[in-house]
């Protein structure tokens, strides 16, 4: 067994069920802590007192989570992350909270309200005894980041007066805001403070790294991919409901879907939607998939290829090698994309949300194409352009509109190939046409 979210590890806790998360890999939401003798953190140390403040301030810059204190985790060769092996538990004595809560008070800026708790191991277990102490972290929200810890550490464990450290959660590990980052982010605040730039809102994160594990579990790191990402500008946690009847995995499940499951869509009629680090993963390997983050932020990637979106281009494909991209299967799955997140992903979020399109190696050989008017037919209307960039990345404010979205998506990705949006046919002023799309079913 093991807990696919936060509620379901705390509800596993609350009812004395600790075996069931055995086996749940560490992840962004939560770290396991094993509890050696002096506790599961030592803070008669200077190191101890930072691995607290480090790992605070770490979730809140990510989209929160939990410390987990009585478990044993553990990385096997068969696996990407550590994964709880072990029930721990401890004496509460082990732990003063009051001493927990004065180091991040003192560690960590800004101020977190972070939450601790007890849960009991079940009585009569013959294997273990004790108790779990688990610090919650609330995210931070995006407008009041970055949480950083007041002191750095040296190799041996001891702190660096007069220095300062930014940590973020990475998955199951924690990384540090690079300098150069830290630097832009100082001069976008002094600018802001002068008043140059006080009505531009902070950009939305990139997240690269959603989009190469994606790209990963679906085997498409040899294939040119058309990625889709949708990420709130102020994320608020776990997304209610993710796994409730109903929810966003049913939604998944049974996709409203203009041509079925089998169509240029998200849908699968072969696999579900798994959980997967507190959020949803469902993959069509090779043609096609679909990542939910926990805090609800979209990436969708669709292959480049004869199996998707060029496909029945084959025979129109030049002798030099160039793949022809399909203009029908290209507008169908953007539009069935904004379908489903516009409607039914955009509404669990109060934010604003920002749309991504990333096309990730077109230009490399053999190259992808794309022609303007519909899919081939005779006589030819124009000559296939080839794709300019092998990482072309836009974004556009979310308009919450489908068939509008899908529009500004296409005006970006047309502008790849050195094609105007007006060249699709069908755009319909400043949208996609759902009845011109259903006319050529």
């Amino acid at each position: 067994m093991a807990a696919d979210s936060m509620v379901q590890l705390v509800s596993y806790l609350a009812a004395q069920r600790p075996y069931e998360i055995v086996g749940t890999p560490e992840s962004e939401w939560v770290d396991f802590k094993s509890v050696p003798p002096e506790g599961p953190y030592d803070l008669s140390t200077d190191k101890g007192k930072f691995e607290l403040a480090k790992d605070v301030a770490a979730f809140s810059n990510a989209g929160g989570g939990l410390l987990v204190c009585g478990f044993k985790a553990r990385k096997k060769q068969t696996e990407l992350y550590e994964v709880a092996e072990k029930v721990t538990p401890f004496d509460k004595k082990l732990v003063d909270s009051t001493k927990y809560k004065d180091i991040i008070t003192e560690y960590v800026r800004p101020l977190l309200r972070v939450k601790f708790f007890w849960y009991d191991h079940p009585e009569g277990d013959s294997k273990a005894s004790g108790h779990y102490f688990v610090i919650e972290v609330p995210a931070l929200p995006e407008a009041d980041r970055w949480a950083m810890v007041t002191r750095g550490i040296t190799d041996n464990g001891q702190f660096i007066k007069n220095s300062w450290t930014v940590p973020i959660r990475n998955g199951d590990t924690t990384a540090f805001l690079p300098q150069g980052e830290v630097y832009r982010l100082l001069n976008d605040g002094l600018r802001a403070r002068r008043g140059a730039d006080a009505s531009v809102p902070a950009p939305t994160t990139d997240r690269v790294r959603t989009r190469e594990d994606l790209r990963a579990a679906l085997g498409m790191e040899d294939t040119p991919v058309l990625f889709f990402q949708s990420v709130p500008d102020r994320p608020r946690g776990l997304v209610p409901g993710m796994y409730a009847d109903g929810g966003l995995r049913d939604i998944l499940s049974n996709q409203d879907t203009l041509r079925g499951s089998h169509a240029f869509n998200w849908a699968s009629a072969y696999t579900r939607p798994e959980s997967r680090e507190g959020g949803l993963l469902l993959a069509d390997a090779p043609r096609r998939g679909l990542l939910v983050d926990s805090d609800g932020a979209v990436t969708g990637a669709a292959s480049a290829t004869a199996e998707m979106l060029g496909w029945a281009m084959e025979r129109y494909n030049d002798g030099g090698g160039a793949r022809r991209i399909s203009v029908f299967v290209l507008t169908e799955i953007t539009l069935e994309y904004f379908r489903l997140v516009d409607q039914h992903v955009l509404p669990l979020v109060d934010s604003a949300w920002t749309h991504r399109i990333v096309a990730s190696d077109f230009s490399r050989s053999p190259g992808r194409v794309l022609a303007p008017g519909d899919d081939p037919t005779f006589p030819f209307w124009g000559s296939p352009q080839p794709a300019t960039s092998d990482n072309w990345n836009h974004t556009w404010t979310a308009l919450g509109d489908p068939e509008r979205d899908a529009y500004e998506a296409l005006r970006h990705i047309y502008a790849l190939f050195g094609l105007d949006v007006t060249a699709n046919p069908f755009i319909d002023a400043d949208r996609v046409s759902t009845a011109k799309l259903s006319e050529k079913k």
